[in-house]
């Protein structure tokens, strides 16, 4: 990756290829035929996919079959065996045991002790049970910062669409910079951010929630239409994301797959979020244009 135009290429290439497997999780996927949707050989498939993702192919293939296993154990009148059937499994065995490695208790087991709720208010979306992860050639590196109190105007955001928020959340972001002009706050707001309170429970998630809005001065003023969330000070591990906000995922994921099991930190109990630093007119450079920040002690 030695140019700003073979990053882009990798990282468009690698968009298809998730897209694909989260639109075929009821299927058989094939390293080969992901290899074909990327056009790279197998082997240059896998250093690429590994090098922006934080894991391998197959290891994203079945985080997102557990990942949707648990979302329709949760919410569906479906048996175990309809469940595996449904993520392509050739026997339920061969999915109890996967799911059971995964979430260490069996699928019986979660939907007894698990509400939606619990489900879908865990922080950190990605993160794993277990931290057996492959070497990879890129680990991102923070800057490990303790911040103050942080206060945040917003609005709700709703529906992940293919993956992301990003559809969703231009026009919200649009209606919030419309209620600050109308509260007259431009004086006391700096730079926008999205908060991530609840995790999708799915690639399509009508029901997931984020918040869109940005960081503002402590304020006594009213403010119709618009909510204050105050985060607590404490210690966050704060990563850079450059260019195009289609790839941040792929940023999110190198953090929670790769940099974090390897890390020895621990989870705050406070959400993770997104400091938007810059307008994303174009995929052709490789600017900061965001930061993202997990909480940790």
């Amino acid at each position: 990756m030695n140019s700003t135009d073979t990053i882009i290429d990798h990282r468009r290439r690698i968009r298809r290829v998730t897209n694909y497997v989260n639109q075929h999780l009821n299927v058989r996927i094939t390293l080969n035929h992901l290899a074909g949707i990327a056009c790279y050989s197998n082997y240059h498939f896998i250093r690429v996919f590994e090098m922006l993702m934080g894991e391998t192919p197959n290891q994203y293939i079945i985080r997102k079959k557990m990942e949707k296993a648990g979302s329709l154990l949760l919410q569906h009148n479906l048996s175990i065996t309809d469940v595996a059937l449904c993520l392509a499994y050739g026997t339920p065995s061969s999915f109890c045991k996967q799911f059971k490695t995964h979430y260490g208790m069996s699928p019986r087991q979660f939907r007894d002790s698990v509400s939606i709720d619990q489900y879908r208010m865990t922080n950190h979306p990605f993160r794993p049970l277990t931290g057996n992860r492959n070497p990879s050639e890129s680990v991102p590196q923070p800057a490990i910062k303790k911040l103050p109190e942080l206060n945040f105007l917003y609005i709700e955001n709703q529906g992940v669409r293919n993956g992301t928020f990003l559809a969703t959340a231009l026009p919200s972001f649009d209606r919030f910079k419309k209620k600050i002009h109308q509260n007259e706050l431009q004086d006391i707001t700096f730079n926008s951010a999205s908060i991530y309170p609840f995790r999708p429970l799915s690639f399509d998630d009508d029901r997931a929630v984020n918040l869109v809005g940005a960081v503002v001065k402590q304020t006594s003023r009213a403010t119709k239409g618009l909510n204050l969330f105050t985060l607590p000070e404490g210690k966050y591990a704060i990563f850079n994301h450059y260019g195009s906000y289609d790839y941040i995922a792929q940023t999110w994921n190198q953090i929670c797959m790769n940099w974090y099991p390897k890390s020895g930190k621990v989870l705050r109990d406070a959400p993770p979020l997104e400091i938007h630093l810059g307008s994303d007119d174009s995929e052709s450079s490789l600017e900061l244009v965001a930061h993202v920040m997990i909480p940790i002690h």
